[in-house]
């Protein structure tokens, strides 16, 4: 007799607790190692204050292959950024002012490190 008892308290018990209002913490999703990495390479870069083309190309092709799409977006960008840049260099031996691409180079790695701070968090990453 004490079974259907000890049965419907359970079952209300447990109604309560999916009815509760209280949620679990969002959690940020685990980046995928692309974005750490690009992120990472990224953070050196700027602390290195580091806007050419040679060394930025890598941080964007790693940042392409990310699985966050605003890492991607990013990246993509950057990566447009750094080949404009190199073929603007390399067309003209060297003797090409390089203000203008490297200022889109460094807005491209300030949208960057806004989608890697999103994702992330503050840095240090590693």
């Amino acid at each position: 007799m004490n079974r259907p008892l000890t049965v419907g308290l359970l079952g209300a018990a447990l109604l309560l607790a999916a009815c509760s209002d209280d949620k679990p913490e969002a959690t940020r999703p685990s980046p995928d190692p692309y974005s750490r990495g690009g992120c990472a390479m990224l953070a050196d870069r700027l602390q290195k204050n580091d806007h050419g083309w040679t060394l930025n190309g890598s941080v964007g092709s790693r940042a392409v292959r990310s699985t966050d799409p605003a890492v991607n977006a990013a990246g993509q960008e950057l990566v447009l950024a750094v080949k404009e840049a190199g073929d603007l260099d390399v067309s003209s031996h060297g003797k090409a002012d390089m203000t203008q691409a490297e200022a889109r180079i460094a807005d491209a790695q300030q949208k960057l490190m806004a989608a890697c701070r999103d994702l992330l968090g503050a840095p240090p990453w590693s």
